[in-house]
């Protein structure tokens, strides 16, 4: 009754506007002067759209519809009642009933006040989380800084679903869900980040000054993004609305362990252009357990240089942007002293290893959209990788040094990248379907002293599309598919279907199937090296993983006024079929064993999470924990399973009168398996472990000084125990691997100014 008895109010208001419109409006009512302006400054906004429709057009057949000028006005002769809509990129819209003539003015705030809450990876345009149909995971600036992460492994390092590692000369990976190395895609601003070593890319040289926010994607996203992206996608976006016309900002930060970093970052805008710069250097003085061994660090020591460039224009259907990157590594791998005879003397010497690493990356972004919300992007991105790895043998008594002369004992290796991505969306039956259409190629290249042949390509081209049914209020069907052509492998066809559900917005249900394919990396297919210390080898018989995927979540939101409480489960399965990874051959003679990629025939990660959140005037607590099961196989009989158990929880408050933040990180990273094969399948494992964070911190002077001092690691892990660890990595013995370098203490002090 109570819904019959709204229904029917409604109706008479409509019928008694109608009657208004033609009875008591029947001419023009006068002329309309619409000023559109910033909300954080006052500032005119020209371009903006403003769309009139009287509210008898219900076929929207006589709508009135302009951009503002240079001022911010738009005039127009109100014909009758009318609904008045006002949008501009970057910028929440507003909608507004005109009932009679007069001025008016609205104001529109950026969306950048609120960018926690859209999100780009995978959607056809900029959107809201809770209208995405992908499960994606938002790390916002804010919570960047809470954790005093400087680079991409301390800003996932307390997160779920994440589980990270670390190699002594390789750098830090991480796995999600599961699954790691070459099937998770990690890039910026949409660009795919290349260069792995042993499939991993050193989540330390990604750097997080002038980042806006992080986006994580669990579970296949290869329609969309290709190669790579079967286990998920962790996307980098960088600052792109800027609200006032100069900011400037100068980071400090020290941490007890041996780091020093100094950051600066400016930003500028003016009328419909913004400019970014950043720079800055790190400094890590290396740390080591083992107090016995002079010289050697576990975890080494490396000086950074980054600079970063970005320019953006944008009205209100366009929008291109150029972005510039690069990076600079020096790590030093020094030797514990050995007795050596030089010159008819005994001295000391030391073998040391200095990788050089540079990232040049950059990217042309181009964005149009047409009326009716129909939107062409087009993207132009380069990556890069260069890496020198020289040995030389030092004096240590007189200083000097040499380079060793055998040419196995160093490397040169190359990698670039070119992309080209485009998509057309297209809305359709007012908006009840929407259309997504994809051109992209990519061609890598690489040249390497140990592979075979030294230079290698690989080119691969796609078209895919999608289309999202939005025939019920509130579920949404997104069925796609990619065709794409390997120049090495043939590929299949890779189909996905996403649904989402969602009831007055409290409710979000989600379900997904995917079908991921990865082709062997060139390293993994052509590598060969060989001295007296490894031998290791591609296989060109490999064959390209091919994976299933389903993620299932629920999440609920209930309404409890000030109080706000969240609720959340999901589940995922991932089943890979000829997973990629090493095969011990091991050697009948004095020769070291012999390290082979190859194919695991069947490979499958399943599990759950249930998470908690809680949030009343400056308070915030979240907990959350999942389960995983891990399943190899290579016939009925040749079968390894295990368990692991992952918990994490963050609280935060802000003292009022105090204005203080304080911030706490825990996480229990469960036991973990290690799975090696020769003749067959063996199991080890990586024992759990928990690590805890917190920090304070102030702003002084009307915001433009923050200082923050904080514990990292609190708990003072540095080496897990593990069992039955063997591998191509660099870890120290084969009993313990490296995963944090105990616990420290930081502070960090930024002054910004704005104006």
């Amino acid at each position: 009754m109570d819904c019959f008895a709204r229904l029917c109010r409604r109706c008479i208001v409509y019928i008694f506007l109608i009657a208004l419109a033609q009875f008591g409006f029947g001419q023009q009512l006068g002329n309309v002067q619409v000023k559109v302006l910033r909300a954080d400054n006052q500032q005119p906004l020209s371009d903006a759209i403003v769309r009139v429709v009287p509210l008898t057009d219900t076929k929207q057949k006589r709508v009135i519809a302009g951009t503002t000028d240079a001022a911010g006005i738009f005039e127009f002769a109100l014909p009758e009642p009318s609904v008045v809509w006002v949008s501009y990129l970057g910028f929440n819209s507003q909608i507004d009933t005109l009932m009679a003539a007069a001025d008016k003015t609205y104001l529109l705030s950026p969306v950048g006040k609120n960018i926690t809450d859209v999100v780009v990876t995978g959607q056809y345009a900029p959107g809201s989380v809770k209208n995405s149909v992908y499960e994606v995971k938002v790390i916002s600036t804010e919570v960047l800084k809470a954790k005093g992460a400087n680079n991409l492994r301390e800003a996932l390092q307390n997160e779920l679903h994440i589980d990270l590692g670390q190699d002594q000369v390789f750098g830090s990976s991480l796995s999600i869900n599961g699954i790691s190395g070459e099937g998770i895609k990690i890039m910026v601003d949409g660009v795919p980040i290349v260069g792995r070593s042993d499939g991993k890319i050193d989540l330390s040289q990604i750097n997080l000054s002038n980042i806006e926010r992080i986006e994580v994607v669990q579970g296949p996203l290869s329609v969309m993004y290709g190669t790579d992206a079967m286990g998920g996608v962790i996307n980098i976006i960088t600052k792109t609305f800027q609200t006032e016309k100069v900011n400037v900002g100068i980071k400090a930060y020290y941490e007890s362990v041996g780091q020093y970093n100094m950051e600066a970052n400016t930003g500028f805008s003016f009328k419909k252009n913004q400019v970014y710069l950043s720079g800055g250097r790190y400094f890590f003085n290396g740390y080591t357990t083992i107090d016995s061994v002079s010289r050697f660090k576990e975890w080494k020591p490396k000086e950074q240089y980054f600079a970063d460039a970005k320019y953006l224009y944008s009205n209100n259907k366009l929008r291109f942007s150029l972005l510039g990157s690069f990076f600079r590594e020096l790590m030093w791998n020094r030797s514990a002293p050995r007795p050596a005879f030089e010159n008819g003397n005994w001295i000391y010497a030391g073998d040391d290893t200095r990788y050089l690493t540079y990232r040049p990356r950059g990217s042309a972004s181009f964005m149009y959209r047409f009326k009716d919300s129909y939107q062409l992007d087009v993207l132009l991105g380069y990556s890069g990788f260069i890496r020198f790895n020289n040995q030389y043998i030092k004096n240590l008594v007189s200083g000097s040094e040499s380079i060793v002369k055998n040419p196995s004992a160093h490397d040169t290796t190359f990698y670039h990248h070119l992309l080209f991505r485009s998509t057309y969306a297209m809305p359709a039956w007012k908006n009840r379907l929407n259309f997504l259409f994809g051109l992209e190629a990519n061609q890598e290249f690489t040249q390497q002293t140990r592979i075979a042949g030294r230079a290698k390509q690989v080119g691969d081209y796609a078209a895919y599309g999608s289309v999202r049914v939005s025939l019920i209020e509130g579920l949404d069907i997104q069925p796609a598919i990619r065709f794409s052509y390997n120049t090495l492998f043939r590929t299949p066809l890779i189909p996905s279907l996403n649904i989402k559900y969602g009831w007055k917005e409290k409710i979000i249900a989600r379900a997904s199937y995917g079908r991921g394919y990865r082709a062997p990396s060139l390293k993994e297919l052509f590598l060969l090296f060989f001295d007296s210390n490894h031998s290791l080898k591609g296989n060109q018989n490999l064959l390209p993983e091919d994976g299933h995927t389903a993620n299932g979540s629920l999440n609920y939101t209930p309404t409890l006024g000030k109080h706000q409480l969240s609720f959340g489960a999901s589940g995922f399965y991932n089943r890979i079929k000829n997973k990629i990874d090493w095969r011990i051959i091991v050697s009948s003679g004095p020769e070291v064993d012999t390290f082979q990629y190859f194919n695991i025939k069947n490979y499958t990660t399943a599990g759950a999470d249930i998470s908690m959140g809680y949030k009343w005037n400056d308070i915030a607590i979240n907990l959350s924990g999942m389960l995983t099961h891990y399943q190899l196989s290579q016939n009925s009989s040749d079968i390894l399973k295990t368990n692991s158990i992952d918990i994490t929880a963050s609280a935060s408050y802000l003292i009022p009168k105090a204005k203080v933040a304080l911030n706490l990180y825990y996480k229990y990273n469960g036991a973990k398996p290690v799975f090696s094969i020769n003749s067959s399948l063996q199991s080890g494992m990586r024992n759990g472990f928990h690590s805890l964070d917190a920090s304070i911190s102030r702003n002084f002077w009307k915001n433009r000084i923050q200082l923050q001092i904080g514990g990292k690691n609190l708990l003072g892990i540095t080496n897990v125990g593990a069992t039955g660890i063997t591998g191509v990595g660099h870890n120290f013995n084969s009993s313990a691997v490296n995963m944090l370098w105990g616990r420290t203490f930081y502070a960090s002090v930024v002054f910004g100014f704005a104006k």
